[in-house]
């Protein structure tokens, strides 16, 4: 089950049911605002590597093609831009938390993440 609002089935219709939502779409959150939030990622992932638009993949779960949708990364050092940036980012965080807001990812910690050696070197050959 997923929340009410979160997705609409085949035919178009809400539901809450994650097995139906995944033969229809899932909706954007926040209203319009939100739309422009999915329209923006939806250009990147797909505009910018010639990947298939939403409304045209294929299926994940039927047929013989891949749905061609994109992979779009983006890696930024915040400390190029504002030195003071993790000290911010923390005292956010913890004014975030005490007001009873979760952050997601706030309790991670460097070594909670392992890649394969092969990947990392090639993002570094990227950056």
């Amino acid at each position: 089950m997923i929340p009410e609002g979160w997705a609409i089935d085949g035919k178009g219709q809400k539901t809450i049911d994650s097995r139906e939502a995944i033969k229809g779409a899932l909706l954007a959150f926040g209203g319009v605002r939100g739309a422009n939030i999915a329209l923006m990622v939806e250009i990147l992932a797909a505009g910018t590597t010639g990947a298939n638009w939403s409304l045209d993949a294929p299926s994940f779960e039927e047929g013989s093609y891949s749905p061609g949708v994109g992979l779009f990364i983006i890696s930024l050092n915040p400390e190029l831009l504002d030195q003071s940036f993790l000290d911010r980012m923390a005292s956010q965080i913890e004014r975030l938390s005490s007001k009873g807001i979760y952050v997601p990812g706030s309790k991670w910690s460097e070594d909670e993440i392992d890649l394969p050696p092969s990947l990392v070197a090639t993002l570094e050959e990227y950056c």
